[in-house]
């Protein structure tokens, strides 16, 4: 039973210790703490290994593979790197609104990492109340920023069947964003789909650039990592725990290294005063090999196991590292110890170079993969304003690439500057817009340049003319086409079946258009939508844009002389869940499972607002 398995595990056993689970003292204060760090070390680890690991055999005794969230928010009784680990599939989760998700996913990407699992999920995009309200654009900042956090896989929360199409929008929760087939838009989502799709893709690729491990400690339960001090701007970090330092590190040229790639070169031991003997004497070993440590020397071991002699074992070893000269950054062996120093010194005197210095305050978040003759940077702008910066990169002699997610295409970045070492390359975003940037050994060949990296587009036409308008749902908008003299917002309409219309409708006009012989790049811009808008220019199917800059690329579709244009727009059901609230029953056309909506509620901006513009960009 479990006293025979923690006989085994500790070298002693635990009976005599079992009053102090009613408050008694057994033997010392000292003596009964260490117990139950023990027992506590115990249950984290039986928690890991014989539930998670049990699972995980009897999964893949069928051919299943068991996944998990690696943490717990109340009551959570093991060590979230261990417990991770020992799972086929790892995850963490995020809310879409609020800071659930803040810990969650750098608590799964760190066990990912250092157990080597390449992809990282996380339930994506849960959401408290408001029903309805929720589309791509609003999903994107959020997103993005999960994917800096070390997610390269969605799981998305949440897809509710619908079982039957009379009751719409259909069964809903409180909770979650409506990825089901009686949205609105869902129809239209797989623009957003292919940006996630493209956008993990890459994420997925070779292994995830970090220059810090922060050790957790060896105390039970924990359910995240800390990071004191705090890391640096400019550096990416994993958590790390005792059993991979001690069975799965080495070092190589002055890093540690991990067998599936990882490396790190300096590893942040936490303010704490314990340690096990076996681990000091393990990362001592490392630190001889050419390790790098940051932090203050343990004074004791936590564990009742072999004490009073562990402690002697970690006093001999802590002062023979730490106590062999007053320098702040300690040579030992092969390695260095630091102590006394910040963060920020210790790395500069190590030579550790920033992975990437914005070169400046900006509101820009950032993630690194790299893989054999490729650097795959993403950078998200996570501010309502656009920027204009210029990032250092910790690379050289290697082209910088643009690789846009929104739409699939790749080109070459001809403004970029070598220096030191690193590469600067000048980047525009707009609002919450992000790019990949892509240092490859490989040129791109028959790809459009342009003399600046993001050159301004030029207006050279706007559309103003009426649209037709027709409202496909014509139980809930106008049975016949509406004449609109220029795009405006449906919720300022007179008309209430179009003020509270929620759904799609199909925009269609002419214009005249006349084309230069310059080499150029052509663009329809639709200005402002409310909320995603696909279009077609005579008969050729351009895209869907989903957030703004509503832009799409209109190369070989608008022709010399007249052309016919079709933008079929699509809102969320808030709208005409709203204008419901002030009907009777009868008249509805819109039913719920959870309902919290008010007919005083603000509605949604809705429709093509505009203005709709052709824009060009000269070709270098």
């Amino acid at each position: 039973g479990y006293e025979k398995k923690f006989e085994s595990k500790f070298g002693y056993n635990p009976k005599k210790y079992l009053p102090v689970f009613s408050g008694r003292i057994v033997g010392s204060v000292e003596e009964s703490e260490r117990f139950l760090w023990d027992l506590r070390r115990s249950v984290a680890d039986a928690v890991a290994n014989e539930y998670v690991g049990g699972l995980k055999e009897a999964s893949n005794k069928d051919n299943l593979q068991l996944w998990l969230e690696n943490y717990g928010h109340w009551g959570f009784p093991s060590e979230f790197l261990m417990y991770g680990g020992q799972s086929n599939l790892v995850s963490g989760e995020f809310w879409n609104e609020g800071t659930l998700g803040n810990i969650e996913c750098k608590s799964a990407s760190s066990a990912a990492h250092i157990y080597g699992k390449s992809r990282v999920s996380a339930e994506a995009f849960t959401a408290g109340d408001r029903s309805y309200v929720r589309h791509p654009a609003m999903l994107k900042k959020r997103g993005d920023w999960s994917f800096t956090e070390g997610i390269n896989h969605f799981v998305l929360h949440l897809y509710v069947h619908q079982p039957d199409d009379n009751r719409v929008p259909g069964v809903n929760a409180w909770f979650s964003t409506e990825f089901n087939r009686h949205n609105t838009w869902f129809k239209k989502s797989k623009a957003y789909f292919d940006y996630l799709r493209r956008s993990q893709h890459l994420l997925q690729q070779g292994t995830y650039a970090a220059d810090v491990c922060y050790f957790i400690g060896e105390n039970t339960p924990i359910m995240t990592g800390v990071r004191n001090p705090e890391l640096p701007n400019g550096y990416s970090y994993d958590y790390i725990n005792a059993e991979v330092i001690l069975n799965r590190m080495t070092v190589k040229n002055g890093k540690f290294v991990l067998p599936d790639g990882m490396t790190y070169s300096l590893m942040v031991l936490p303010p704490f005063k314990t340690m096990r003997p076996e681990l000091l004497s393990k990362i001592e070993e490392l630190v001889k090999q050419g390790g790098k440590i940051f932090g203050g020397a343990p004074e004791k071991s936590p564990s009742l196991q072999n004490y009073p002699e562990s402690d002697k074992q970690v006093k001999a070893l802590a002062s023979k590292m730490w106590n062999t000269n007053p320098d702040k950054v300690k040579k030992y062996g092969e390695g260095f110890i630091v102590d006394g120093l910040e963060l920020q010194e210790a790395l500069t005197q190590l030579n550790v170079a920033k992975d990437v210095d914005l070169q400046g305050n900006y509101p820009v978040l950032w993630t690194h993969r790299t893989m054999p003759g490729m650097e795959i940077y993403f950078l998200t702008n996570q501010s309502e304003q656009e920027i204009n910066l210029s990032p250092s990169f910790r690379v050289k002699g290697m082209q910088p690439q643009l690789w846009d997610a929104m739409t699939g295409t790749v080109r070459q970045l001809s403004e970029f500057t070598e220096k030191e070492g690193r590469t600067i390359v000048p980047i525009t975003m707009k609002a919450n817009q992000s790019w990949f940037v892509v240092f490859s050994d490989s040129k791109i060949e028959n790809n459009t340049t342009y003399d600046k990296n993001f050159p301004e587009a030029k207006v050279v036409q706007t559309l103003e003319m009426p649209w037709t308008v027709d409202f496909k749902n014509k139980q809930i908008g106008p049975k016949e086409p509406v004449l609109f003299p220029k795009p405006t917002d449906w919720i300022a309409n007179d008309n209430e079946k179009i003020k509270y219309y929620s759904g799609t409708a199909v925009y269609k006009s002419t214009f005249k258009y006349t084309k230069n012989d310059r080499a150029q790049d052509l663009f329809i811009d639709l200005g402002k939508v409310g909320v995603m808008a696909s279009v077609k220019i005579n008969g050729i199917d351009i895209g869907t844009t989903w957030m703004s800059p509503y832009k799409l690329n209109a190369n070989g579709s608008i022709k010399e002389g007249e052309n016919t244009i079709e933008i079929e727009v699509v809102n969320v059901w808030r709208n005409r869940m709203t204008g419901d609230k002030s009907l009777p029953d009868a008249n509805k056309t819109t039913w719920v499972l959870v309902d919290k909506i008010t007919p005083e509620e603000e509605l949604i901006p809705s429709g093509l607002l505009g203005p709709v513009t052709i824009q060009v960009i000269n070709k270098k």
